[in-house]
């Protein structure tokens, strides 16, 4: 659903060829998920931009000949399948790298290749509960747990599913040989949680995160006294009395409760009140402007209309308007890296369902009776019309 279909609709940012293959009928269940009154499926817009599409019933007799030749002189295949399922059907990693031993083989699981939870299907909220982040996020040991949104597992797993193609490839670069790695939604989870785990690992001192509190009053966030809120961090002692002085608040400086990192800390919830009855003496972009000149880290806190209002997002490309052939004013999220020599854009809008079935078979050498045959006996399908994120 989301873990292989962002991380490969990133590498297609980036230029890479990214040929997705779906089962005829309904293809990626994501295309039915939260379609909105105009027909566009958001979710599968974001998770596959700058793909092409072909259908293929794996379990049909035909079909593995016809991955054959897809893989036959491939870079990459991934797969996001239940552990174990296209080993059954003979095209794991053992079966595709006789056909082609310079393959990457890359496949993203619940909770890695290992152990008696390998072979376990897994959602996003399954890896997070497991990886001990819902416990952390609720309070601690005794709390109810609380679940992050966005997929979280599934986001971070995507991006070190990207990262982990492209090491495999700068390998193959330097031994010219191919492999199969693994990302799993846990061990995505656990490397997004480093910092705290790391600290119990080594003390056994387990952060307690509060709800809707930061971890310290000067690393935070404020309501000013328009009702707009922004965030603040002041990690650097030395940053405490400029600090000071933008807020004119001398007396801080001077209160035994504040003047060293270590008092500020066992005086939280004073100083946290102190600032807060300040900041409502001046709006969010004044006290923005008075800790900017401070060189205080600071921004303002957006909901997602302000955030597309802003042109700082789509002068760097974090969102772009691409074309679209059935919506004319088509915004996405765009690239979150930037090349000076190697310039990037989202290249089309995600793929009709098997919208290019016909055109690969040809280029795989299939002539047009034997495209008639696999379309007949189900292997393939042809374009399938309404069935991409559009309105028709």
């Amino acid at each position: 659903y989301q873990n292989g279909p962002h991380a490969t609709a990133m590498l297609a940012d980036m230029g890479a060829d990214v040929l997705k293959v779906e089962m005829p009928g309904n293809g990626d269940p994501g295309r039915q998920l939260g379609v909105g009154a105009d027909g566009f499926c958001s979710y599968f817009e974001a998770l596959n931009r700058g793909k092409r599409s072909m259908t293929l019933d794996l379990r049909a007799d035909g079909a593995i000949e016809v991955v054959h030749k897809l893989i036959a002189d491939a870079d990459v295949l991934t797969e996001n399948f239940r552990p174990g399922y296209l080993d059954s059907i003979g095209l794991g990693y053992d079966d595709l790298k006789q056909v082609n031993p310079q393959l990457i083989y890359a496949t993203n699981s619940g909770f890695g290749p290992e152990g008696e939870w390998a072979t376990r299907g897994s959602f996003d909220v399954v890896a997070q509960g497991m990886s001990g982040a819902m416990i952390a996020l609720g309070g601690g040991p005794g709390e109810r747990p609380i679940t992050a949104p966005w997929g979280l597992a599934d986001q971070t797993g995507s991006l070190l599913f990207a990262y982990g193609i492209v090491t495999a490839l700068f390998a193959r670069s330097q031994h010219g040989v191919g492999q199969k790695i693994d990302v799993s939604q846990l061990g995505a989870m656990l490397t997004l949680q480093a910092l705290s785990l790391q600290a119990f690992l080594h003390s056994g001192f387990q952060p307690v995160l509060k709800p809707g509190r930061s971890f310290s009053a000067t690393f935070s966030w404020y309501q000013a006294g328009d009702g707009k809120w922004f965030t603040m961090g002041l990690l650097d002692p030395k940053s405490w009395a400029p600090l000071c002085e933008a807020l004119e608040r001398p007396d801080l400086l001077n209160d035994e409760r504040s003047t060293d990192p270590f008092q500020r800390r066992d005086n939280e919830e004073w100083l946290r009140s102190e600032l807060e009855q300040t900041f409502q003496q001046r709006t969010r972009d004044e006290w923005l402007a008075r800790m900017i000149a401070a060189r205080i880290p600071c921004g303002p806190v957006y909901d997602y209309e302000e955030v597309a209002e802003d042109n700082h997002f789509w002068l760097n490309g974090y969102l772009q308007s691409p074309p679209h052939p059935h919506f004319e004013d088509h915004k996405v999220v765009g690239i979150p890296v930037s090349f000076s020599e190697t310039r990037t854009q989202v290249q089309s809008s995600a793929p009709e369902l098997g919208q290019d079935t016909e055109l690969e078979l040809l280029n795989l050498g299939y002539d047009w009776p034997d495209i008639e045959r696999l379309h007949d006996s189900g292997v393939t399908a042809v374009k399938q019309q309404g069935s991409a994120a559009a309105g028709d």
